[in-house]
């Protein structure tokens, strides 16, 4: 029962932490424009050495593509769930360790399981915001630069995916284990 919500503590503390990186870091997708390189994140954009906020319309060549409504809403939702996605986890993390102090203090609410919901919840936080990324890169962004890729912040958002969904695994096994435990009572 121990070893697994450490196998999730651990799976939840690097999961959290890619996921800050991740999300802080401006590499989610690298090409070429007109020669030079350039690189964007889901709160900057630099091309030429020069960094610019994705609200900032100078140099900025998606809102030439995008109507501003469509281009707001989208880095928005991306950044929103991968923020929901971090603070969730950080919720699970708290659950997990508290799950180890004390399994649980009372009858009907098991802090291993709620642990396990959080990084579930958490999971699915960072499915959103990267199918909403990966969609519209590839069905919009992809067609407009011919010469680009996806960078490591954005390889390191589906780490984190995997590491938060082994983490609630993890605890859901330690909470089957601890309910099972608790049914053929004392030995």
């Amino acid at each position: 029962m121990h070893s697994f919500m450490g196998g999730g503590l651990f799976c939840a503390i690097v999961g959290n932490i890619l996921l800050v990186v991740s999300t802080a870091t401006d590499y989610w997708m690298q090409y070429r424009l007109s020669g030079s390189f350039a690189h964007q994140g889901l709160w900057r954009y630099c091309m030429s050495g020069k960094c610019y906020m994705q609200t900032d319309s100078i140099g900025n060549t998606f809102l030439n593509m995008f109507s501003p409504l469509f281009y707001s809403a989208y880095w928005n939702a991306t950044r929103a769930f991968m923020i929901l996605s971090a603070m969730s986890c950080f919720a699970g993390i708290i659950a997990g360790i508290l799950s180890f102090a004390h399994f649980s203090a009372f009858e009907r609410f098991n802090r291993s399981f709620a642990a396990g919901i959080m990084f579930f919840v958490s999971t699915l936080f960072v499915l959103l915001a990267m199918a909403i990324y990966t969609g519209v890169t590839v069905n919009f962004l992809g067609k407009r630069f011919g010469d680009w890729r996806f960078s490591w912040s954005y390889i390191l958002g589906w780490v984190a995916l995997l590491m938060n969904f082994f983490a609630g695994i993890f605890y859901m096994c330690a909470y089957r284990m601890h309910e099972c435990r608790r049914v053929a009572g004392p030995r």
